[in-house]
């Protein structure tokens, strides 16, 4: 078999320039991205009357279908030859209607309740399916263009700093952005500021062109969940993202009913999580290259259970403001550790199978992360349906208050204690892998 060098000595030495044009696309891919989580379901559900229940089942369905787009985009990619690379064209081409989708997606026709269910869907979908083809082959050019594990660590920090950037866009302003200017103003500009940001990312990449044949569907599929250190890996990640994402999208009512803040104080609770997070990510990226990665991610997920358990006991918004800015510590780690875990996974493969399958790898894992959101979103449908929530009410009863609480300060630790495990399993699987 023909193996793949994981440092082949005539990969380019990309320039600072280069590596910091590449790490731009995280702007786009967290922006929109996280807006979507945001505030989505929120302007719909609270500006435009949609029952949340009949929101929320709908995307549980469309996230179960859109999961499996996850993996036929990662093996396309994995298979496509052409003469500007793999992953490349698919970044170019699919980077348009990425955005497009999304400025749409806030700019609804006058339908009825039913007509918005199904505009919404169906605009999700067509936004989340080039997403997948847009940030998959994005990402996908990560392990492949930076093998050394300090360029790696830089890359990354470098790639969080453009995400946090994406990231404070799209969670912390959105919400005043869209209340201020208007719902669909925010998107388009959002949308434009998208685009720019992944063609800017395209000067920076490279691919090394590997001439090694690629699996097929069936082989691709029993060759990634071989490797023990992946399917560790990847619930862990899953347990992750799924609470993250839950924050994300459940934060808009907590700051709506439980404690009430401005939309001035809205942005800096979700805005100071980034703004800390940012020069933090530095911090764990020189902890990773000193302590590991699996290890840093332990600490990284501890923490973040316990700061945001706060969230049960806070009562004013200076309380709620601090608990934010503490979650940035924690988040940083996120970012920043989760690329480099998957990375190792992708190296551990290639020195196994001869090949480089960072599409199959992302596009699993894409897959694992499309099903959490099922998953966030039949947690949330419950909560709805059980909590005496009411869809576009100024005051909601007390039960839809502490609801709140626990689906955000409880809720949450019962999935990171599940990921804190998994976490040590992978780090013991993968030492033994190295060894």
């Amino acid at each position: 078999m023909a193996q793949v060098g994981l440092h082949p000595s005539a990969r380019p030495r990309p320039t600072v320039a280069k590596k910091t044009a590449y790490a731009a696309n995280q702007i786009a891919v967290n922006m929109l991205w996280q807006a979507f989580n945001a505030v989505a379901v929120y302007d719909y559900v609270a500006y435009h009357g949609v029952s949340a229940v009949r929101l929320s089942s709908g995307l549980i369905v469309y996230g179960v279908l859109n999961a499996i787009f996850n993996l036929v985009a990662g093996h396309v990619s994995d298979r496509t030859r052409t003469r500007f690379g793999r992953r490349i064209p698919y970044v170019a081409i699919a980077s348009i209607p990425y955005a497009v989708c999304f400025a749409l997606l806030f700019s609804p026709p006058h339908l009825t309740q039913t007509g918005l269910v199904v505009y919404f869907l169906a605009m999700t979908f067509l936004f989340d399916l080039a997403f997948t083809f847009a940030a998959l082959n994005a990402n996908a050019l990560y392990p492949e263009m930076y093998t050394d594990p300090r360029d790696r660590a830089y890359v990354s920090a470098l790639q969080q700093v453009f995400g946090i950037v994406g990231l404070i866009a799209g969670v912390a302003l959105s919400k005043s952005l869209g209340q201020s200017l208007g719902w669909s103003r925010m998107a388009w500009i959002f949308a434009a500021v998208a685009i720019a940001s992944m063609y800017v990312s395209l000067w920076g990449s490279f691919e090394t062109g590997d001439p090694v044949e690629p699996f097929r569907w069936r082989e691709a599929l029993w060759e990634t969940f071989r490797n023990r250190a992946f399917i560790w890996y990847v619930v862990a990640s899953f347990l992750v993202q799924f609470t993250t994402t839950l924050f994300t999208t459940a934060s808009s009512f907590y700051t709506s009913y439980v404690v009430s803040l401005s939309p001035l104080q809205n942005s800096l609770f979700l805005g100071g999580i980034f703004v800390v997070a940012m020069p933090v990510a530095f911090v764990w990226a020189r902890a990773a290259i000193r302590y590991g990665a699996a290890r840093s991610a332990m600490v990284a997920i501890a923490l973040y259970a316990c700061i945001e358990a706060l969230l049960l006991v806070d009562r004013s918004p200076a309380s709620v403001l601090a608990t934010g800015l503490c979650l940035g510590v924690p988040v940083a780690g996120f970012m920043v550790l989760l690329n480099m875990l998957m990375a190792e996974v992708i190296d551990l493969d290639a020195s196994r199978t001869g090949r480089r399958r960072e599409g199959m790898y992302l596009g699993v894992n894409g897959c694992i992360v499309r099903l959490g959101l099922s998953l966030q979103y039949a947690v949330m449908a419950i909560f709805f349906a059980v909590s005496g929530y009411r869809a576009g009410a100024n005051v909601q009863p007390p039960s839809a208050v502490e609801g709140f609480r626990l689906l955000l300060g409880l809720v949450p630790a019962l999935f990171l204690a599940g990921a804190f495990l998994c976490m040590r399993i992978y780090h013991r699987v993968q030492s033994g892998a190295v060894s």
